[in-house]
């Protein structure tokens, strides 16, 4: 089985230690832009062969796209004309309503399955790759309506075998989601640290304020496409958190059953 990953960053990297640590046999193609990416890869271990070319994965049985997500409609129209007809295609993309939209370029659509690790780091980069962020973490797809998955078994299989949970939703139900669970975060953690910078000492900050603050560390051009491409979503997620906190100041200020608005958070956090 040859698998291709196009984008080595810190979940093209992950996937490629992660399948290469299988027993099966798997051969693992590695994209990257820079040649320096690309050497580090073969280096690190995390693929067979690497090169800065596309078309190196255009003998592979199934192409992941690992790039960022204002990369991901020009590697799209690129892989189209390079590989087979039979060729999977999938992605790694936290967003995929746009994503559905740039496959649909594709001569056959069908042979494209949106999907998203949800699994990663703080930091990004493929020096921060880790073939265990995988596991015991959903891997949600995203098929397109009526769309028939069972060519997809092979690749249901190999997500599984890295430790990851499948698990299937439509594309605009998974971007709602993600702007609360995912996207949502980083936004606070980064009003946060800026509301802590302009206000207080961070130096004096503890574990408390180091883990809300993780985020915020992370890389801001990933965390700005993300958010263009699902900015309804998003904002509407602001807008919930912005009324539940609305709500905490008003008790908080009040001084009206403030144990009980904490205690609700515990439930909820359960």
């Amino acid at each position: 089985m040859r698998v291709g990953i196009v984008g080595l960053g810190l979940i093209g990297g992950s996937l490629g230690l992660a399948l290469r640590r299988l027993r099966h046999s798997i051969d693992v193609t590695g994209v990257a832009r820079r040649a320096e990416s690309a050497a580090a890869a073969m280096q690190r271990g995390a693929v067979n062969r690497a090169s800065t070319d596309l078309s190196d994965v255009s003998d592979c049985d199934i192409v992941v796209i690992a790039t960022p997500i204002d990369q991901i409609a020009g590697v799209i129209e690129r892989l189209g004309p390079i590989v087979p007809a039979g060729t999977l295609i999938t992605d790694v993309a936290s967003v995929k309503r746009p994503v559905i939209g740039w496959a649909k370029r594709l001569s056959n659509p069908s042979r494209f399955l949106g999907g998203h690790p949800v699994a990663g780091k703080a930091q990004s980069g493929l020096e921060e790759s880790d073939a265990a962020i995988f596991d015991r973490e959903p891997w949600i797809f995203t098929p397109t309506q009526g769309q028939d998955v069972r060519p997809f078994d092979i690749w249901f299989e190999m997500v599984r075998a890295i430790g990851a949970t499948p698990s299937f939703m439509p594309a605009d139900a998974h971007d709602q989601q993600m702007a609360l669970l995912s996207h949502l975060a980083f936004a606070l953690s980064s009003a946060f640290a800026e509301t802590v910078h302009r206000n207080a000492d961070s130096t004096l900050g503890g574990p408390g304020y180091r883990g809300m603050v993780r985020l915020a560390g992370g890389d801001p051009a990933m965390y700005e496409a993300i958010a263009r491409e699902n900015r309804d979503a998003l904002v509407d997620a602001i807008d919930r958190f912005d009324a539940v906190l609305h709500r905490y100041r008003q008790r908080i200020a009040t001084g009206t059953r403030v144990k009980e608005l904490f205690s609700e958070g515990v439930h909820a956090a359960r």
